[in-house]
């Protein structure tokens, strides 16, 4: 009995808390300052430098790069809730919010740069009807993406290759129309250093159109006209287009601004000032950009050239977005 009183604590003490994890607050903590934009910068880096190397297929680094720039984008936006004492409930939100973000934003990306098996695979077709007429099997397909690759007549004296124009008939359940164009090989001057030039070549030798398919018939090239008439034969390629019409895509870019603004306002990202709201105005103005560059196989400088031209854009048009939504919709009372 001594013995047992002997191990009784003494009256009016406490137990200690529990210590929390050092090794979890360290891991949470690192997570929330560098971790996540240090690694998603370097994929960034390293895709685009794999690619210029041709160490890696361009699509996949690209692919791996835009994901990259979606998740620092998505760490911006909800980087608050990476907080130790950010709740529970907010943090599995933010997770769900996230991932959903992140596929929305993604798939334009991806369907663009994976455009999927082809109706017609690399046809070639002539001017002199050989190779015509091109059976494209667009049935149940409401759009196709027509993909035209020539090739430039040598040019005797070195300089720009002449061009390429084309007109290229497609019919279909009755419908007839014709679609024109025209490869070129232009010439410019580009500054070397604050003296130096030299002349370089900009060749514009393929091209993406997506043509509507209003019946989801089956279609038909059925004439191709060149000129000069001896010009290089033209390779056809269709693909199913991939995005739903205007109106769907409309509802849809309007149902998720609509979430993340609503995320954003009464959420427990306050602090972050609507920035998810901006990134993705930003992301649709960019996407936008993308898919109607007319690159046939989108690289790193047609995401570039969609993150200057389109990026500002959409940001433009998401800070008016928020401006108006911090004015209609008040945040619930902490």
């Amino acid at each position: 009995m001594a013995t047992a009183s002997r191990m009784r604590p003494p009256a009016g003490s406490r137990p200690r808390a529990a210590s929390p994890n050092l090794t979890a607050l360290l891991v949470l903590d690192a997570l929330r300052t560098w971790v996540i934009p240090a690694a998603a910068s370097a994929i960034i880096v390293a895709a685009a430098a794999l690619s210029a190397a041709g160490l890696v297929s361009g699509a996949g680094a690209l692919a791996w790069a835009i994901v990259a720039a979606l998740v620092l984008l998505l760490y911006i936006g909800e980087r608050p809730l990476l907080a130790p004492d950010a709740p529970r409930r907010d943090q599995l939100l933010g997770a769900a919010v996230g991932l959903v973000w992140l596929a929305v934003c993604y798939l334009p990306f991806y369907t663009r740069i994976f455009p999927g098996a082809p109706l017609v695979d690399a046809v070639e077709v002539k001017a002199n009807g050989s190779g015509l007429p091109v059976h494209i099997p667009a049935a149940g397909h409401r759009a196709i993406d027509l993909v035209l690759e020539g090739k430039l007549p040598p040019n005797p004296t070195g300089g720009a290759q002449p061009p390429v124009h084309y007109r290229l008939t497609l019919e279909g359940q009755g419908v007839r129309r014709v679609v024109e164009g025209q490869f070129e090989d232009t010439l410019k001057t580009q500054r070397l250093g604050r003296r130096g030039t030299t002349v370089v070549h900009q060749s514009h030798n393929s091209e993406l159109r997506v043509l509507p398919n209003p019946g989801a018939q089956d279609l038909a090239v059925t004439q191709l006209t060149l000129e000069p008439e001896s010009a290089p034969a033209v390779t056809l390629s269709a693909f199913a287009h991939p995005l739903p019409g205007p109106v769907v895509l409309g509802l849809a870019v309007a149902t998720l601004l609509a979430a993340i603004v609503a995320f954003d306002r009464l959420g427990a990202v306050a602090e972050t000032d609507g920035a998810l709201t901006l990134a993705t105005a930003a992301v649709i103005g960019a996407a936008i950009i993308f898919w109607t560059s007319n690159a046939v196989h989108p690289d790193f400088r047609t995401l570039v050239g969609s993150a200057i031209f389109g990026g500002p854009v959409g940001f433009a048009a998401g800070a008016l977005l928020w401006w108006v939504a911090k004015k209609l919709i008040a945040r619930p009372a902490p």
